[in-house]
């Protein structure tokens, strides 16, 4: 079986779950989430994802009661069900199921879980990516998971209806992150990527091309750039759990990078490495 949905403990091929109307994420949004990939039933990052989602529950004020454990085991249960060997997993949990009305519900509804088991392949061939840049006009929440991604949705359509294959964010100048991914640059031999605050998502992928560039001797600045010092950078880097880290060829259809080609070649290798390591791939 593949393509897995469960809702509250109901789980079977994911065209036959039904949500209730009333789900504030229906018509609010109102909820988190995460996202990876997971082979051989082993979700890559698994805790570090875990970490993510607690957190942005306790930032929307979500009273999720339901411990680790037994988040795991219900996870655990999808992927062994879709008999996948890889997959992407996708989990999340909204305020509940209460008549429309702004104001949360009160202390007997309960939240509402919802996952994903879809076949997907991992991304690690680290392939050149094209980006555009856009205005950041999302809300200062940029660091939780929330599931209102509008801004996101706009922002990745434009992108491919440019030709491109993702949007960087620029607020004030500075770059933030991109429509669905973190964006570093390497600079005069130095890996520089957005400080983490309320402006960006603290990426579980970013985090692990941290640890590779540190690993291979390259410093780690988390300074802010700007647009034009990522245009002028030796190399742009794109990161997501989903997608893995890829490089950057170009920039509102201008070329750029390509000056540190080795480097390239040696973070994207590790990242495979480390993603085979925890997965078995």
């Amino acid at each position: 079986m593949s393509a897995i949905g469960y809702y509250n403990g109901a789980v079977g091929p994911v065209d036959s779950i039904r949500i209730p109307i009333n789900d504030r994420a229906v018509y609010f949004g109102d909820g988190c989430y995460e996202a990876c990939m997971a082979v051989n039933g082993r979700p890559f990052c698994e805790q570090a994802h875990f970490d993510r989602f607690y957190h942005s529950l306790e930032a929307l004020r979500i009273p999720f009661a339901m411990p680790r454990e037994r988040l795991k085991a219900e996870i655990d249960r999808c992927l062994a069900l879709s008999g996948e060997r890889s997959a992407s997993l996708y989990w999340q949990v909204s305020r509940g199921t209460d008549r429309r009305h702004h104001t949360f519900p009160d202390a007997a509804v309960q939240p509402n879980l919802l996952i994903t088991v879809t076949p997907k392949t991992p991304d690690l061939d680290g392939a050149p990516m094209r980006l555009i840049t856009m205005p950041d006009v999302r809300f200062e929440l940029c660091d939780t998971k929330t599931l209102n991604l509008i801004p996101n949705i706009l922002a990745i359509q434009t992108a491919k209806e440019a030709g491109a294959d993702e949007a960087a964010f620029v607020r004030n100048g500075i770059v933030t992150e991109g429509s669905h991914t973190n964006i570093a640059i390497l600079r005069d031999g130095v890996l520089y990527t957005h400080p983490l605050d309320r402006h960006i998502l603290a990426g579980v992928t970013r985090d692990v091309l941290l640890e590779i560039c540190r690993a291979q001797g390259i410093p780690v600045s988390e300074t802010a750039f700007s647009a034009e010092q990522m245009r002028d950078a030796d190399e742009i880097f794109v990161s997501s759990s989903l997608l893995g880290i890829h490089s950057v060829s170009a920039i509102d259809g201008v070329a750029v990078g390509g000056r540190a080609a080795a480097q390239v070649r040696a973070i994207v290798e590790a990242y495979r490495t480390v993603f085979s390591e925890e997965t078995g791939a």
